[in-house]
């Protein structure tokens, strides 16, 4: 009797970050932030790094990716 071959189905994932990679992103621009990288958005005033990195993440204008394994 031959042997069936098993296909391996890949997990379709959202391409919706999680709230764990999205505080991952914020804390790592800001701290890039802090240490005077200049900001992608227009910024008015003095205001917090996190809130720049946060408003950068809204405009999808921060220079960082998420690489998830098993992802290419």
């Amino acid at each position: 009797m031959p042997r069936k071959k098993k296909t391996t189905k890949k997990e379709v994932k959202p391409k919706v970050l999680t709230r764990f990679e999205r505080a991952r992103l914020i804390g790592a621009r800001a701290l890039q932030l802090s240490m005077g990288a200049k900001p992608k958005v227009e910024v008015t005033g003095s205001i917090d790094p996190i809130d720049i990195a946060t408003l950068e993440l809204k405009e999808n204008l921060i220079p960082l990716k998420v690489k998830r394994i098993g992802e290419e």
